[in-house]
């Protein structure tokens, strides 16, 4: 032990001069810690996991001081230590970065402390099982978070993929208080994939998004109820308002697009001004002063606004949604009943009889015999 900075000097001095060939006598680690750790971080903690890590990268058997510094939003640590231990034997662990690497590992997992964003630049190409499955799970489970409102949406989609999903409950009342995940025949709790994945964080996620939904649905309900003062006729010249549409712009409603309407008399003399587009029977207008083609969530979905006023409305619609993996596709979606939260999803038509679909199918997957009628 050491009473002053100037103790602590020339301890480390004494201990040097038994090799002075040494250049670099004295060792520098500094280890940070997410921000999201930070209601953790006491000084007590950080102390324990510091001399853990030097137990486990083998600094032992020498001097060493741990600095905690609180200059940045990562509460973060430096252990400074004598490379000359006190056998005047070196240590030399500096440049061990695969080691450094497995015992960081080690001590997150071991305290469920928070992996930094690094983890998204990490190869996922050259890893190897269990570290092969965690990512993967990680990657999945951030992708579609945002698009879940319950645990059983959450669970049936990651289920859909091959993966197990289970929900440890609490003995004496049967709440959920924590959730595992299981894929290859491997195994790990959400908070061993990234803090962010304990039970507890996504229920709040869960809430958010519901609440967010909930949000937009009557927002959608809201707009899908606006009537101008004429109803349009689709057959022949096509009026909203007192604006007569043109031929061109008639067509495009009927391709199943819409609109930009400037100024539309409504009842009571004053003028809106919005975007105009129908269901794809042309049975019922919709109007919005939003862009019909921004996207909103609604559970798992994230889809164009013209096409949840649709839905909203009671109507079977052919949706653009985002897609797993960054690209777009294009389900059925409708609700049995007005009241219903969640939606059908069908890759065909429902409102086609069955035995059309299956034809319509049918002839997707039949091919042509090019040799049928040919002489040899």
């Amino acid at each position: 032990w050491a009473d002053s900075r100037s103790d602590i000097i020339r301890s480390f001095a004494m201990q040097r001069s038994g090799r002075k060939e040494i250049k670099q006598p004295v060792g520098h680690i500094p280890i940070s810690f997410s921000p999201e750790d930070k209601g953790r971080m006491t000084n007590e903690f950080m102390v324990q996991l510091a001399k853990e890590y030097m137990l486990e990268m083998g600094i032992r058997n020498t001097q060493y001081i741990i600095v905690r510094h609180d200059n940045t939003d990562n509460p973060h640590l430096h252990i400074v230590y004598n490379r000359i231990d006190n056998d005047l034997k070196l240590i030399s662990v500096n440049h061990d970065y695969k080691r450094n690497i497995k015992v960081c590992k080690k001590l997150k997992d071991k305290y469920d402390l928070t992996y930094g964003e690094g983890k998204e630049k990490v190869k996922r190409e050259k890893l190897r099982n269990p570290d092969s499955v965690k990512y993967l799970l990680y990657d999945i489970i951030k992708t579609i978070l945002p698009y879940c409102t319950s645990e059983k949406e959450f669970q049936d989609y990651l289920q859909s993929k091959g993966i197990d999903v289970e929900f440890k409950q609490k003995r004496t009342t049967g709440e959920i208080e924590g959730i595992s995940f299981r894929y290859d025949n491997v195994s790990f709790k959400g908070s061993q994939i990234d803090r962010k994945f304990s039970y507890a964080n996504l229920k709040k996620e869960f809430d958010k998004n519901k609440e967010l939904q909930e949000k937009q649905t009557k927002q959608a309900q809201e707009q899908a109820q606006e009537q101008p003062q004429d109803k349009p006729k689709t057959d022949g010249i096509l009026t909203m308002g007192d604006i007569r549409l043109t031929p061109e712009q008639i067509q495009t409603l009927k391709d199943g697009g819409y609109i930009y309407l400037e100024n539309m008399q409504k009842k009571g003399g004053s003028k809106l001004t919005a975007y105009l587009f129908f269901d794809d029977k042309m049975t019922q207008h919709f109007l919005t002063q939003q862009h019909p083609e921004s996207f909103v969530k609604y559970g798992k979905y994230e889809m164009r606004l013209m096409d949840k006023m649709r839905i909203e409305a009671g109507f079977v619609t052919k949706a653009k949604v985002k897609w797993y993996g960054g690209g777009t596709a294009y389900p059925y979606l409708w609700k049995e009943n007005k009241s219903d939260t969640e939606y059908k999803e069908a890759w065909g038509d429902p409102r086609l009889p069955k035995i059309e679909k299956e034809e319509r199918w049918q002839n997707i997957i039949k091919k042509p015999n090019i040799n049928r009628g040919r002489k040899r």
